[in-house]
């Protein structure tokens, strides 16, 4: 759009953070010195920086509420409803959470400015942890300067919009699991995957592999096409864990199984996948070193089965 383009991030997940820049080439013999704003130049680029990854968030609201990692919390309350008979523990008000969900979900935001700073080249920009964008060449300084600072606002609205989607979204998965019947987990037809995907998933992960996902896709599935629809569906679920090269081993550990299930390998390979996926899900990075550290050892030759899977 307008000759921008962006050259690293997805326009459809924005992730709060955003780099703009455009080069600067001086136009005839004109003292590059005597430009307005030509001291923020460095390297023939002028560039924006601009970090809008708010801190209060709905998730942050449901950590403070529950004093532990969100997913667990939930987790724990559903298994309490299923204890009390489809009651809500005391002290959890679904009204109270409604209102302050929609309450984040709806805030009022302020545009934040971005920050002007220094690059040494777009190389070195390229590697940042950002979306960025380039926003073309310009001679006219003060041209670039109105087009490279009015970005960042168009950004932050569009990452707005897109939290309040996501935040909607989160909002009635967890109030259905809450208040819903059978506390509210809703099955796709097949019964293998919960409605939704990982970021609205709020149960416990490494049991839905386990549990769910393995047999189904392992035994329950009989022909290669149902095998592949059925994967991709998971892999859809899976779209925000990262690394995604963990989704691609579950699925080549799968696939040996279903040609040998006396694959031992295989088998060991898929449980330490499904630990070390829940492990990163539920924010229990101190397990996945040695997690990553039993796959590696598998992958070479050096571990046993049984220490491969303990």
């Amino acid at each position: 759009m307008l000759g921008i383009e962006q050259k690293k991030g997805d326009p459809d997940r924005l992730c709060g953070h955003i780099i703009a820049y455009a080069k600067i080439v001086p136009a005839g013999n004109v003292d590059r010195g005597s430009f307005p704003f030509a001291d923020l130049v460095h390297n023939g680029l002028l560039v924006v920086r601009g970090d809008f990854e708010g801190n209060e968030t709905i998730k942050n609201f449901m950590q403070n509420k529950f004093g532990t990692s969100v997913k667990d919390g939930i987790s724990e309350i559903i298994d309490r409803i299923h204890e009390q008979g489809g009651e809500l523990p005391e002290g959890i008000d679904p009204d109270e959470l409604r209102e302050k969900m929609d309450e984040f979900a709806n805030m009022e935001v302020i545009p934040v400015p971005a920050k002007i700073i220094r690059a040494e080249s777009e190389e070195q920009l390229l590697k940042e942890n950002a979306d960025i964008y380039y926003i073309g060449k310009f001679t006219g300084m003060s041209q670039v300067h109105l087009c490279i600072t009015s970005l960042p606002i168009f950004y932050q609205a569009q990452y707005r919009e897109q939290q309040t989607a996501q935040s909607q979204e989160y909002i009635n998965e967890i109030l259905a699991q809450i208040e819903g019947d059978d506390a509210g987990i809703k099955k796709t037809e097949d019964d293998f995957l919960p409605v939704g995907t990982l970021d609205t998933f709020m149960g416990n992960l490494y049991e839905l592999l386990n549990k769910k996902v393995v047999p189904f896709l392992l035994y329950q599935v009989q022909d290669e096409l149902g095998y592949r629809a059925g994967f991709e569906r998971f892999r859809d679920f899976m779209s925000s864990y990262s690394p995604a090269s963990d989704v691609d081993s579950v699925d080549a550990a799968i696939r040996a199984l279903r040609a040998d299930e006396d694959d031992k390998t295989a088998r060991a390979r898929l449980e330490l996948l499904c630990k070390k996926m829940s492990a990163i899900y539920h924010e229990k990075f101190e397990d996945v070193p040695e997690l990553a550290k039993r796959l590696a050892e598998l992958d070479s030759g050096n571990a046993g089965i049984s220490d491969a899977a303990r």
